[in-house]
């Protein structure tokens, strides 16, 4: 017999304490018949008699008496696989989840996320991050827990759940001396411009749509995130396409305007990303599981210039 199991521990210890086999095929549920047979693979596996007839029982050989300390051990850690997991309780973990996000999503969505989250689960700590091209990496390596944006490069391997969609505005200073409530297709093209450059952002949509349409834009500034871009449109002339949502963050606290554009760009779709590994755990579930009540509970966006 080349491997042992369950049952082989088992009435090795049942043997053990009970010092008969009788006994011992009482306590396991098993035949005094199946008992005998399991106790002679475990004498021909160990080479030794491991328990030996005496006027006091079935008394364990020295080798037997060095196995079971490691027999129960071992009993114990195999019962231990087998149990099903506790029902997960929020309340009752001790976690650090780390998101990759965009800026962008750390406006938006991670001031209504983080709340949520801490209600249900005060012990838990999140760290968010940028979405990167290796975003991926790190969702398999276990590095990052989710990740929530628009990315093409998370493909095989991974889950994704849409969480809504989001669409693109044009902002400029609230007194630009120039444009009133519309920017025109003339002015797209002479205006001067900010451009973010981000990786693994749907940013890459506007530029394939205007390119498409041989739209040329003179950029007058690179910033390599949204998080100033506000303050920028708003102390300046220039104009700049953003995430809709962002759109009216801006306009709500600094001093620019949503204007109309002079062609429609497509919305995209916001997902949420998490590795096979990861899938079945619950921690991660439950992290996705709040993540798409918040984004669905995401108030509509409509620009109204």
């Amino acid at each position: 017999m080349s491997e042992l199991d369950l049952r082989h521990l088992r009435i090795f210890l049942a043997v053990y304490a009970a010092g008969n086999v009788t006994r011992a095929a009482d306590t396991v549920g098993l035949s005094q018949s199946s008992v005998s047979v399991v106790l002679a693979q475990l004498r021909a596996h160990y080479g030794d008699p491991l328990f030996v007839r005496t006027s006091d029982g079935m008394k364990p050989t020295p080798r037997a008496e060095l196995l079971v300390p490691l027999a129960r051990q071992a009993l114990q850690l195999l019962e231990q696989s087998l149990v099903r997991s506790a029902a997960f309780n929020p309340a009752e973990i001790t976690r650090t989840f780390r998101i990759c996000m965009t800026d962008v999503g750390q406006m938006t969505l991670l001031p209504r996320l983080l709340p949520r989250v801490l209600e249900f689960a005060p012990n838990v700590r999140i760290e968010a991050g940028n979405l990167s091209r290796d975003t991926g990496r790190q969702l398999e390596s276990g590095e990052a827990d989710l990740a929530l944006g628009f990315t093409e490069h998370l493909q095989a391997g991974f889950y994704r759940q849409k969480l809504f969609d989001e669409g693109f505005a044009c902002i400029v200073a609230r007194r630009h001396p120039r444009i009133t409530d519309h920017v025109t297709l003339t002015q797209l093209k002479q205006e001067r411009h900010v451009k973010v450059l981000l990786s693994a952002t749907a940013h890459s949509i506007v530029d394939r749509i205007l390119e498409r349409q041989r739209i040329r834009r003179s950029f007058a500034a690179t910033v390599p995130s949204f998080l100033g871009l506000g303050k920028i449109v708003a102390s300046s002339e220039l104009i700049a396409i953003v995430p809709l949502r962002l759109a009216l963050i801006f306009a709500a606290e600094s001093h620019v305007k949503i204007v109309t554009l002079p062609l429609r760009l497509p919305p995209y779709a916001v997902h949420q990303f998490w590795h096979d590994r990861y899938h079945r755990d619950a921690g991660n579930a439950w992290l996705r599981s709040v993540t798409t009540e918040i984004a669905m509970a995401l108030p509509l966006a409509q620009a109204n210039p």
